[in-house]
Parts: structure tokens; C-alpha cells; sequence
């Protein structure tokens, strides 16, 4: 059996609220492609003939009940209490039936969310295989980026990266997919013919759609090399943090080498001067690459 390819995870406009975005986690059967039409507002009427069925089964049931309260109560109670009674649970019958009725015309919250956010989000059926590889790859790189110890510590603060990457994300989505609806319609415009007429239209389009693709290639990239940095800054502050037990090892080497012989603890002590320098430089480069991410004007 082949492998499964990976797919692209959901991607959502800044708009779409934490909230939203859980309920999607969820249930993600509620999710509908942008390439696909809004889903249409559905309540229990919107199926007529199942709905008023169910009512009519709903109300031939409270009848029989009434029914059978009614002789219940006709021998047990005196007949103005009894009459009294069958009132109260007629009026208790009518009222529920017309909230279920009612109830029946309202539209679930969670449907209701999905079709309100419909638009704000891309799922992998948007992309074609090229733009859902790129999508891969920079989901990726934001995914290295927002994990990595450096960012949970507030060393790249500056860089906003919590709010900045999930929209550049979003941008590059909206990108790819107008990507693959424009090859889409490239390939069905020239329906395999290859003549004059139609090089002569389809040829700067095809050259302004490859220029687009280098220039989210390259914003991919950038992505990459962000990452890249972001893992060797937290390569070095986590060998900063296994020299924090340096002085205890120092004065172990102190108390056991020869006398005289200070070698490998002078060693120890300049490692933790020189990684402290390397950890400010990795940082300063990570923030020196974030720097650099802007997705290119379309052209």
C-alpha cells in the first residue's frame, strides 16, 4: 500500500479567533474548502417532510398522554381539580410543541460558525500539489520557529513571531491557492493545443504565473533560513544551560588534576565566555533573518 502524501494543515485568517479555530480542532467535518460554495444555512426545516413527520409523531404522542392524564385524573381527582389539570398539562403540551417547533427553525451554533467562516481558513483541497509542498515547508519552518526555546523565553520578543508568522502564513496561503486555481485554468484554457493564437495569450500570463511562483519559492525559503537560525540559537542556549553545573565540574577537575596542571579547567571556564558570545550572535542572526520576511508584491 503507497504511502499517504502529507497534506498541508488548515490555514486561518488572523480574524478567526482561538475560540473558532478549537471548535474546527474538534470537528473538523464542519470545515468546507474555499474552492467549494458556502455551505447553505441548514436548520431541522430545511428537510420539510422529515421535520413536520417528526412533529406530527411529536403531537400524536402528547395527545395520547393528555389522554391518558385525563382519565387518570377524571378518577382520582374531584372533576373541577381534574378539569383544572387536563388544562394545564394542554397549555404545558402546546407550549413544548411550539418551542420544538421553533428550536426547529434556529440554525446549530456550530454549523452557523462554519458557514459565517467559510473563506477565512484554506484546507489542503485548496492547493495543487506544488503549492501544497511549499505550504508544507513553511508550516514547517513557523512550526520550528514558534517551539523553539529561544521564542518560549521572549529571546526574539522583537520579532512578534506569535503574531507575525500565523499571518505571513495566511498571506502565502491566499497566494498559493490563487496559484493553483491560475494553472488550473491555464491547463483547461489550452485543453492540450499549442497554437499561435492562444501562446500569444497564454504565454505572459504563463511568465507573470512563474514569476509569482519564484517569488514564493524564495519567501519559502527565507522561511527555511529563519527556522535554520532560530534551531542553531537554541542549540546554543541549551549548551549555555549544560554549563550552568560548570563551576561544579571546575572544582571537581580542581580538587583530582595533578597540581598544577589547570588545563581542562581553564578550558571549561573559557567554553562558557566563548558560548555566551556564540549564543549572542546565533540570536542576533535569527533576528537578522525574521527581519528579512515580507512576501514579495505581486507582479
Amino acid at each position: 500500500m503507497p504511502a499517504q502524501r502529507p497534506e498541508p494543515e488548515p490555514v486561518f485568517a488572523p480574524e478567526v479567533s482561538p475560540a473558532v479555530r478549537r471548535l474546527f480542532a474538534r470537528k473538523p467535518e464542519l470545515l468546507v474548502p474555499a474552492s467549494h460554495p458556502c455551505p447553505a444555512r441548514r436548520t431541522a426545516w430545511s428537510e420539510p417532510m422529515s421535520t413536520l413527520g417528526s412533529l406530527l409523531v411529536w403531537i400524536a404522542v402528547c395527545v395520547g398522554v393528555w389522554i391518558l392524564a385525563l382519565i387518570l385524573f377524571a378518577v382520582t381527582f374531584p372533576p373541577e381539580v381534574a378539569a383544572w389539570l387536563a388544562v394545564g398539562l394542554a397549555a404545558i403540551g402546546v407550549a413544548s410543541t411550539a418551542v420544538i417547533g421553533v428550536t426547529a427553525g434556529i440554525e446549530p451554533r456550530d454549523r452557523k460558525t462554519a458557514r459565517r467562516h467559510h473563506g477565512k481558513y484554506l484546507l489542503a483541497a485548496d492547493f495543487d500539489e506544488p503549492a501544497a509542498r511549499l505550504m508544507i515547508r513553511a508550516q514547517r519552518a513557523v512550526r520550528t520557529v514558534l517551539g523553539a526555546e529561544v521564542t518560549t523565553r521572549g529571546l526574539l520578543d522583537d520579532m512578534q513571531n506569535e503574531l507575525v508568522l500565523p499571518e505571513q502564513l495566511w498571506d502565502l496561503g491566499q497566494v498559493l491557492r490563487e496559484q493553483t486555481v491560475l494553472r488550473a485554468r491555464q491547463r483547461e484554457v489550452a485543453g492540450g493545443m499549442a497554437t499561435a493564437e492562444l501562446e500569444a495569450v497564454l504565454g505572459p500570463q504563463r511568465r507573470a504565473l512563474i514569476r509569482s511562483e519564484t517569488a514564493i519559492e524564495r519567501k519559502v525559503e527565507a522561511l527555511e533560513k529563519y527556522a535554520e537560525r532560530v534551531r542553531v540559537a537554541d542549540a546554543a542556549l541549551r549548551a549555555e544551560e549544560a554549563l550552568q553545573d560548570g563551576d561544579r565540574y571546575i572544582e571537581l577537575l580542581a580538587r583530582t588534576e595533578p597540581v598544577g596542571d589547570s588545563t581542562t579547567v581553564q578550558g571549561l571556564a573559557d567554553e562558557v565566555s566563548r558560548l555566551q558570545d556564540t549564543l549572542a550572535r546565533s540570536i542576533e542572526s535569527a533576528r537578522a533573518a525574521g527581519r528579512t520576511l515580507a512576501l514579495p508584491a505581486e507582479s
